[in-house]
């Protein structure tokens, strides 16, 4: 078998070929390089956008299917959520002020 680098961070997430971060469930997404210096590029470019990132170049083998073999210990990132409207768009909109209308309605109660 050959052996890989791919990045991974200190929450165990790894990154992906779009620069973004991963679980590593599917390694298909994963950046990988047969060169060290090309992960420690990309360990660079991603720490320069996050002064808190912890990443490091690590070296895996690879499976029958040429995809890299991780320990996978993050758990899988949540989906953002979609935002919901209606046809005409703008009942979001009248809820908005709706709270604020009897936000200011209300008197404030001294504590």
């Amino acid at each position: 078998m050959s052996t890989v680098f791919v990045v991974r961070n200190q929450h165990g997430y790894f990154a992906t070929k779009q620069k973004e971060w991963e679980c590593g469930r599917d390694s298909r997404l994963l950046f990988r390089s047969p060169h060290r210096d090309e992960a420690l590029n990309i360990v660079f470019e991603l720490s320069s956008r996050d002064i808190y990132l912890r990443a490091e170049a690590i070296s895996v083998e690879l499976d029958d299917k040429k995809q890299p073999v991780v320990e996978v210990t993050a758990p899988p990132k949540a989906k953002p959520e979609a935002v919901v409207s209606d046809e005409q768009g703008d009942d979001a909109e009248a809820v908005k002020v709706a709270v604020v209308e009897s936000a200011e309605a209300e008197p404030a109660t001294p504590i």
